[in-house]
């Protein structure tokens, strides 16, 4: 048989119910909603609707394309990591929230071992796609809401009190939770009330939990100090001193503007006036940084000075440039 008849026929032979269940998962990653299904297969009896027609829809929607440049990124991040690179000035379309900028810094660092990631409930699919593909061994997820992902181990708890002994990870993972800890979890269903104190706690808790040469990357918004009620978004200074006073020396760290022409590495960037949602769909600024709970031990030693510097300062990078 001629491959494309073959082709052709394959194409044909699921019920139009289920090829449009298939398309949409294929394509958008989820079920169909139940309007755009009746439209959907409604036409495709009429035949005001091709099949190939409903695949061009979907592939030239914005929801597609949203997906389209979220693997872009996983791609490009786990290419870095097989290579060993740390990639910097990282670049993202305009309009585009910072899951475009946080998800690679992130997914190209990561370490081998146990890691624990912090908020994966609540995370990009996309981003939990990534790490699960990226078999770091062994894998920890926790949260204070419950959700079932595969391979990875999931706990139900407080990141202000974890149940892990002293040292238990290798890396902990912070994407965009950080801000949320301590602040109104109404959002998302759950209870707790304000806790100002909430970061710090975690944050020793985090350290309390990492092996003494293990690493936090971690992601925030940064501008114009703010709470919002479900978040507080703070400024580069005020991150930092989070950091330090928790014990934590920043090994390496990057910020992210969103402007004009999309998100750009902003090494002068300032905090003033740049507040959350003005400039995008989410956070108009972001700041990517690994930290270490033995830093300053390290930088006590020539060697300790040379790594640093390398990695803070070193060549080596690739510019992402999504279409």
């Amino acid at each position: 048989m001629d491959p494309r008849l073959r082709a052709y026929l394959l194409t044909e032979e699921p019920s139009d119910d289920a090829y449009v269940e298939s398309v949409f998962g294929l394509a958008l990653r989820r079920d169909a909603d139940e309007e755009a299904r009746e439209r959907a297969l409604a036409k495709l009896a009429e035949g005001t609707l091709s099949r190939a027609a409903l695949l061009e829809e979907l592939v030239t929607s914005e929801e597609f394309g949203r997906i389209r440049l979220l693997d872009d990124v996983v791609a490009f991040a786990r290419g870095a990591r097989s290579r060993g690179e740390r990639p910097r000035r990282l670049e993202g379309p305009p309009g585009s929230d910072e899951r475009v900028i946080e998800i690679p810094w992130v997914l190209a660092r990561l370490r081998s071992g146990r890691v624990l990631d912090v908020g994966y409930a609540y995370a990009e699919p996309s981003y939990l796609a990534g790490l699960l593909a990226a078999r770091v061994g062994q894998l920890v997820g926790v949260d204070l809401a419950e959700a079932d992902v595969p391979v990875m181990e999931t706990v139900v708890a407080d990141v202000r009190e974890l149940p892990f002994a002293d040292g238990h990870f290798d890396q902990v993972l912070l994407v965009s939770t950080l801000e949320h800890i301590g602040a109104d979890n109404e959002r998302y269903g759950l209870a707790g009330g304000p806790d100002e104190a909430g970061m710090g706690t975690a944050l020793r808790e985090l350290r309390r939990v990492l092996r003494p040469d293990g690493s936090v990357l971690v992601t925030v918004p940064v501008g114009e100090p703010e709470n919002y009620g479900w978040f507080r978004q703070e400024d580069t200074r005020s991150w930092i001193r989070h950091f330090a006073r928790a014990g934590f020396f920043v090994e390496e760290a990057e910020i992210y503007e969103l402007g004009a022409e999309g998100w750009r590495a902003a090494p002068t960037f300032r905090s003033s006036g740049v507040r959350y949602g003005e400039r995008g769909p989410a956070a108009s600024a972001v700041l990517c940084a690994e930290l270490s709970p033995q830093g300053l031990r390290r930088m006590a030693t020539p060697d300790g000075v040379k790594r640093t510097v390398r990695r803070r300062l070193g060549p080596t990078y690739r510019r992402l440039r999504p279409s």
